[in-house]
């Protein structure tokens, strides 16, 4: 039974059951009119024989005064008036009788038809109702429908990509039989299990710039190389170009798996890495033709931790080659050249921060269970402060082997919304770091003063609409910091907008 017809079914059992109790009402008022008229019969026997016996008293009175004949003619008369009265009586007992039942039955065929009207009007407003509501349904269904056949799309692509890439598959294995059969020998790249370098590529709606980014990978100079990339939750055309790019070269390594963030996917490239040492690339960069080939050479002439170089830039928006203003010239002028360095020598907060100018070994992630933050923005600052204070050897080089490309539309540092917030949580992820490797007390001013320095520049650049809550979470973490007077006095002096917080 549908909910439809359950409902009439309830509305027609509660007429029915109003129309007996209406009955049973008609009933017991006509149950108890019948012992009024029944009253009223009473009654009139009574005020007939009481007038008959006042009638006779009169006739006995009249006899004594009048002869035989007279007497007998009005004893006619009252007998004649007696008998009258009676049959009126009578009559109109009837005729009442008769009219109240009447009036009774007429009555409960009223209601009855009052209640049968009324009984139809309210199916015919709840079939209305229903009408409505199945029509409301019908286009939600409709607009739902709508909704998932969006996002169907991209899986749908998927699909039939996979089935361009199942039936070229097949056409290859078949030509690669006929070949056998025919013993022509096929040439193919070898490349080890193990290889010198993995790269991991976090890869989320970049279609439009996924295509530069690869080839400038497989086109390093360097070929023993393993190229992990991890697509997280796209919904443009990145599926399709990996899968292309994995069936070009057998050393992308593809993940396609639900959207969790890009510190969630460079976790999983760095749980899948096989290298001897690890890179990261941004999916919308790309890569000089011998970064890496330069950057292990390095490690392996050095006995290094880290190899780092210069970033170059690319302005998305303008079309032209230029530098990003944090990975500017002069930002890296406090770096040690042409010597092995560690975080003793040189303040990590002393020159640009970025994970993807560098390439590293695999043991000091594996060492010191180093990994980014999940769930945040600026997550790769858990792996920078992670590597740099924990590597022991590390070496710089002034080349700019890496592009970044900036002013891009919907990077984080575009569109300055809400996300912003995230970099003051980093700083307690950081400063949790520092105080795990013993180096908090060391690096405090420069910690602070790279941390005031960033949230109050920040402050300045996220929209207004987010600028109420961003100030809410600074405060509370320049309060948690527990400022001495001369660090504050010190910060003040550096940013004087400072002293409204503090």
């Amino acid at each position: 039974m549908t909910e439809k017809d359950e409902q009439y079914y309830k509305l027609e059992k509660q007429h029915k059951e109003e129309l007996e109790t209406q009955k049973r009402f008609y009933e017991s008022e006509l149950s108890l009119l019948k012992s009024k008229f029944e009253y009223e019969k009473s009654k009139l026997k009574i005020e007939y024989e009481n007038n008959e016996l006042k009638l006779r008293q009169e006739l006995e009175e009249y006899f004594g005064s009048k002869n035989y004949k007279d007497m007998q003619n009005i004893k006619d008369y009252y007998e004649s008036e007696i008998k009258s009265q009676r049959d009126w009586y009578e009559v109109e007992i009837e005729r009442r009788k008769k009219e109240t039942e009447t009036w009774h039955i007429n009555n409960l065929e009223v209601k009855t038809a009052e209640l049968i009207k009324n009984y139809e009007e309210m199916l015919q407003a709840q079939k209305d109702k229903f009408d409505v509501e199945m029509q409301v349904l019908t286009e939600q269904i409709i607009e739902q429908n709508r909704y998932y056949e969006e996002q169907l799309k991209p899986y749908k692509r998927i699909i039939n990509f996979r089935k361009k890439v199942e039936k070229k598959f097949n056409l290859e294995k078949k030509s690669q039989e006929v070949l056998i059969e025919n013993n022509i020998e096929t040439e193919e790249q070898n490349f080890s299990s193990d290889p010198k370098v993995s790269v991991i590529l976090p890869v989320y709606n970049v279609g439009k710039y996924l295509r530069q980014a690869l080839d400038s990978l497989i086109n390093q100079t360097l070929k023993d190389i393993e190229i992990i990339c991890v697509n997280d939750g796209s919904t443009d055309d990145s599926y399709e170009i990996l899968e292309e790019y994995k069936e070009k070269d057998s050393r992308i390594k593809v993940i396609h798996k639900e959207n969790k963030g890009t510190g969630a996917a460079r976790n999983d490239g760095l749980r899948l890495a096989t290298g001897e040492c690890i890179g990261f690339v941004d999916p919308d960069d790309w890569v000089k033709p011998n970064m890496f080939e330069r950057l292990y050479s390095l490690i392996k002439e050095k006995d290094l931790d880290i190899a780092m170089c210069m970033p170059d830039g690319y302005d998305e928006k303008n079309g032209v080659n230029a530098p990003f203003p944090y990975f500017v010239d002069a930002n890296f002028e406090n770096i040690i050249d042409d010597r092995i360095f560690n975080w003793r020598d040189l303040s990590p907060f002393s020159y640009p921060m970025c994970v993807w100018n560098k390439l590293y070994t695999k043991k000091l992630f594996d060492e010191h269970n180093i990994e980014f933050a999940e769930g945040l923005d600026f997550e790769d600052h858990k792996v920078i402060f992670g590597t740099l204070l924990t590597a022991q050897k590390m070496f710089f080089i002034r080349e700019k082997l890496y592009v970044y490309r900036f002013n891009r539309e919907g990077s984080v540092l575009t569109d300055n919304n809400r996300r912003l917030i995230d970099h003051i949580e980093i700083f307690n992820i950081v400063e949790n770091l520092m105080k795990e490797t013993n180096t908090f007390n060391v690096l405090r001013n420069d910690f602070l003063t790279y941390k005031i320095h960033n949230i109050l520049y920040y402050y300045s650049m996220i929209k207004e609409e987010f600028k109420s809550e961003y100030e809410k979470c600074m405060i509370k973490s320049i309060n948690d910091m527990n400022l001495s007077f001369e660090e504050a006095k010190m910060l003040c002096e550096k940013y004087p907008e400072l002293k409204s917080y503090i």
